[in-house]
């Protein structure tokens, strides 16, 4: 029983240490990258009749995923539920659900887009991406005050545009949704010129209302967006850097102890045969 236990842990180290090697994550990125190519040919005429070909593919990297899933709770056995502890886990788990979802006939279109996320798993192949992706995810309740901050801006300006410029540009101040839109254009720094020229005509100091808009949309609003991902990205880089190192280092700390205890109970075992082997000599 015991000698069973021993080669069913080694069997398990074994896959632990296939999942966390880099060669085992460079085929799966290589199979996302398949699946990349295929969905992109999928969308040339000229590759309809390879279209049997492209499905034996998208069976053949769905079955890739289902091993890389099956392998990864294998090697978190007797704690396999550890598996769904980790987000990126969920969503290659939901991933893989979604694509075994029969659908045909009218559902091809989603069974189309569920493929598609299967690429959307190339986020979690690198540190660096993986920084990037929870960047954006801690940086969301920030973005919602400073779009809380734009809208107030963008409504303040657009009131203020429709009543001070609608006589003279209906075109771009007719309505508040029209004031909004030009805003928005101005925003981005293209054609602002042009949209401010006939009413600098009328009044040249007009013009105060687009260069404080653009001064305090441009460079102090957006500004203030970047240095929050900015930060969130130092933050999200540390933590990443953390749950590795200390993932790697419990995980290693756990099996040495595993390993010294067996080690232990087999020499606590042998112990007392080797005194009744001296005794009956």
């Amino acid at each position: 029983m015991g000698l069973k236990l021993s080669k069913m842990k080694h069997k398990i180290r074994i896959i632990n240490n296939l999942v966390n090697h880099q060669i085992f994550n460079y085929i799966i990125t290589v199979v996302i990258l398949l699946q990349a190519i295929v969905l992109a040919f999928e969308t040339f005429p000229e590759f309809k009749n390879y279209i049997s070909l492209f499905e034996y593919i998208n069976v053949f990297v769905l079955s890739i995923f289902i091993i890389e899933a099956v392998l990864k709770m294998i090697a978190l056995y007797p704690h396999s539920y550890n598996y769904f502890k980790s987000g990126w886990n969920i969503l290659d788990f939901i991933i893989i659900v979604l694509s075994l979802l029969p659908l045909t006939g009218g559902f091809t279109t989603v069974a189309r887009l569920i493929r598609l996320l299967r690429v959307t798993r190339l986020t979690n192949r690198s540190k660096e991406m993986s920084v990037m992706v929870m960047t954006i995810i801690k940086s969301l309740p920030s973005m919602i005050n400073i779009f809380l901050l734009l809208s107030l801006l963008f409504f303040i300006y657009g009131i203020a545009g429709y009543h001070l410029f609608n006589s003279i540009d209906s075109e771009h101040w007719g309505t508040l949704p029209k004031s909004l839109i030009t805003l928005f254009k101005i925003l981005t720094l293209e054609g602002w010129v042009e949209i401010m020229a006939p009413v600098t005509d009328v009044n040249p100091l007009n013009g105060i209302f687009f260069v404080s808009f653009i001064i305090i949309g441009t460079f102090i609003v957006i500004n203030i967006f970047v240095a929050v991902i900015v930060k969130k990205s130092e933050e999200a880089y540390k933590h990443i850097q953390q749950e590795f190192s200390h993932s790697v280092t419990q995980n290693e700390i756990l099996e040495e102890l595993k390993e010294i205890k067996r080690l232990m109970e087999n020499l606590e075992k042998r112990i007392p045969k080797d005194k009744e082997e001296n005794i009956t000599y």
